[in-house]
């Protein structure tokens, strides 16, 4: 079983629902067709590369990865570390309510927006674990670490010093059959809540702590494409979506059947001194201190990243997920 020590801290930063995110949702959708193609963004939990080095479209083949992390949903960033990648998606990431929202759930005086990207999923069952989102510290980061080994510094909890927290927006642009979200805004043990209105509407949250899943996409008996490997990937042909796997077609879908949810995640800061130091690196601990520090409780002798024992052991131990 997946197990995980980080639960989100009970009684405190309740998400903040949207009723109304954009006033031209169908333009989110337009501008999905027009920008594949998408990749599982799994990979980050199993290859060797950073959000960074995916994002530029230069992903490596992966082998062997566990079957509960492939698809079919399908990711592509529209901003990155501040940069927009997608012109049409600019105004996005300095959306007016996902700041007001930020900065009110965290009593915040600094909000950095980074990231826009939308997760696009074909008709599925229901995840059968919840999951909390990758983290970033000082010094190791999106940039310099892959999401496994971030993913176990926020799980182990031996990083907290040098966490640096982050807000996460997620929006739904989905008019088709189910695609319900549902979260724990009090820890995986206590009651969730299920949204279900997936049109124009977000929520913002602490998601690298608090739980969150996606239920069933589609019809009951919808199931996704045999054939697939974590590196197919999703794309528009101008007609419908086509499920592609080293270029060939999988499976097809109308626009409806594809579930669309867009997030946005943006570094939170409690003032602007907080901010200037976090920036300058002061605290920096680096990606060999933090090996260090999982040695010191692993009671083992890890050096390098590119260790493929040090990513199974990390990802058994701490997994972001839980069943």
């Amino acid at each position: 079983m997946m197990t995980t020590t980080v639960e989100r801290p009970k009684g405190c930063l309740p998400p903040i629902p949207i009723d109304h995110v954009v006033d031209e949702p169908e333009l989110i959708r337009e501008i999905a067709r027009n920008n594949g193609p998408y990749f599982m963004p799994a990979r980050y939990l199993i290859g060797g590369e950073t959000a960074a080095d995916a994002r530029k479209r230069t992903p490596k083949v992966v082998k062997n990865a566990p079957s509960y992390l492939i698809g079919p949903t399908w990711r592509g960033d529209w901003a990155f570390d501040g940069e927009v990648l997608v012109d049409e998606a600019a105004p996005l990431l300095h959306h007016q309510g996902f700041t007001e929202g930020a900065k009110s759930m965290f009593g915040c005086e600094v909000v950095v927006p980074e990231q826009v990207f939308v997760n696009l999923s074909t008709p599925m069952n229901g995840h059968p674990f919840s999951h909390v989102d990758i983290p970033e510290f000082i010094g190791v980061n999106r940039h310099n670490a892959p999401g496994w080994f971030l993913q176990a510094m926020g799980s182990s909890r031996l990083f907290e010093d040098v966490r640096i927290s982050i807000v996460t927006a997620v929006a739904w642009f989905h008019q088709g059959e189910r695609g319900f979200f549902r979260y724990w805004p009090e820890g995986r043990e206590n009651d969730s809540i299920r949204h279900e209105n997936m049109w124009n509407t977000a929520v913002v949250g602490d998601n690298d702590f608090m739980h969150h899943l996606v239920e069933r996409v589609g019809l009951e008996n919808d199931g996704p494409p045999e054939g697939m490997s974590i590196n197919t990937e999703l794309n528009h042909d101008g007609v419908s979506w086509k499920v592609l796997e080293q270029g060939e077609e999988l499976a097809s879908y109308g626009d409806l059947d594809v579930r669309l949810s867009l997030s946005w995640k943006a570094k939170v800061y409690s003032d602007k001194q907080t901010y200037k130091d976090s920036t300058n690196g002061i605290g920096n601990i680096g990606i060999n201190e933090a090996i260090g520090r999982f040695n010191q409780e692993l009671g083992r002798e890890f050096s390098d990243l590119s260790d493929d024992e040090l990513r199974q052991e990390l990802s058994q131990r701490w997994s972001g997920y839980v069943l």
